[in-house]
């Protein structure tokens, strides 16, 4: 079987999602830019505004404090328990039961303790616009974002769309031993 076709268009600044082995299931994806989460790019509307994009210091004075020159370029950097917005740079193409997932990178986790609290997000097939990334910093110390950081992984997905049959009454849903037990009703142990 052939893989689907999957069009990426790059942004500025964008880098091609990127397998790291042969058996990884996701593509790790790259932060291109600090993006607002409000506000669209008055230039281009299909994009979020960019708030920093790591090349020059930013002109948003609420930005301008997070962001550090340090010997190997500009950061951002995030305090401790903040969240920030970055965009992936692409925006994609997919057959029409196609998605994507964005998931955390766990090497990040359990490193560093920075997280996707956006997980899994879902990119559907007929976006257009460039995927965002809402990193978390779970430390009590600050870390400093990177453009080109690996931030986050892709997961594609295909999508099935049931046909809904509408029953009237609860107890004419096929009974199981389960029921209507969750959040943990099954515990803990076998």
């Amino acid at each position: 079987m052939n893989p689907p076709k999957v069009q990426i268009h790059l942004l500025p600044g964008g880098i091609m999602p990127d397998r790291k082995s042969t058996g990884a299931a996701g593509y790790d994806v790259a932060i291109r830019a600090v993006v607002s989460s409000s506000e669209m790019d008055p230039k281009n509307k299909a994009f979020r505004r960019v708030l920093f994009d790591f090349a020059s210091p930013p002109e948003d004075p609420n930005i301008s404090p997070k962001v550090h020159n340090l010997s190997d370029g500009l950061v951002y950097r995030m305090d401790p328990e903040e969240s920030v917005l970055v965009g992936i740079g692409f925006a994609t193409v997919m057959p029409p039961d196609m998605f994507y997932w964005i998931a955390p990178r766990s090497g990040l986790a359990s490193r560093w303790g920075i997280t996707v609290t956006n997980a899994p997000g879902t990119v559907d097939s007929d976006y257009r616009g460039e995927a965002g990334v809402l990193v978390y910093n779970r430390n009590k110390t600050p870390f400093d974002l990177r453009r080109g950081m690996r931030i986050a992984q892709i997961l594609f997905q295909y999508a099935y769309f049931p046909e809904f049959e509408a029953i009237a009454n609860h107890a004419d849903l096929v009974a199981t031993e389960r029921g209507a037990g969750g959040f943990g009703s099954t515990g803990l142990r076998s």
